[in-house]
């Protein structure tokens, strides 16, 4: 199978992340008076809008989870011994990573984005160990 399939969720995933980070930058950039104010983001809670800090929280988890299936997939494409079952794993992956984010920008209900979050392990594990036994 040609390493572009498997290749494009990673590009779609990291796409993502920047889309998140643009809204965040807009959000903070919006909601303060002095950027210099952002030196120290702990500094930030408590004092940007609720969407602002959920944003930002968000784009703080696409750099955990996600880089574990950055490393499992790249692994596997370097491997070059994968079936359509990982590529569509790997969408999978990505979709619900996108979902996990719209849940925690929006009506945020932590039990939904720990269902996503938990799903999401089991794809990223399921991928690694089908290299493992192959």
């Amino acid at each position: 199978m040609n390493q572009t399939a498997l290749l494009a969720p990673v590009l779609v995933l990291a796409l993502w992340t920047f889309t998140i980070f643009l809204v965040m930058a807009f959000g903070r950039l919006r909601s303060m008076d002095n950027p210099q104010d952002a030196a120290h983001t702990k500094d930030l809670k408590g004092a940007m809008p609720a969407w602002v800090e959920r944003t930002g929280d968000n784009y703080n988890h696409l750099f955990e989870q996600p880089v574990a299936f950055y490393v499992v997939t790249l692994s596997i494409a370097l491997i070059n011994n994968f079936d359509s079952l990982i590529v569509q794993l790997a969408w999978a992956f990505v979709i619900l990573r996108i979902i996990h984010s719209l849940v925690q920008l929006t009506f945020n209900m932590v039990l939904v984005r720990f269902l996503l979050f938990a799903v999401g392990w089991l794809i990223i594990a399921y991928m690694a160990c089908s290299q493992l036994i192959a």
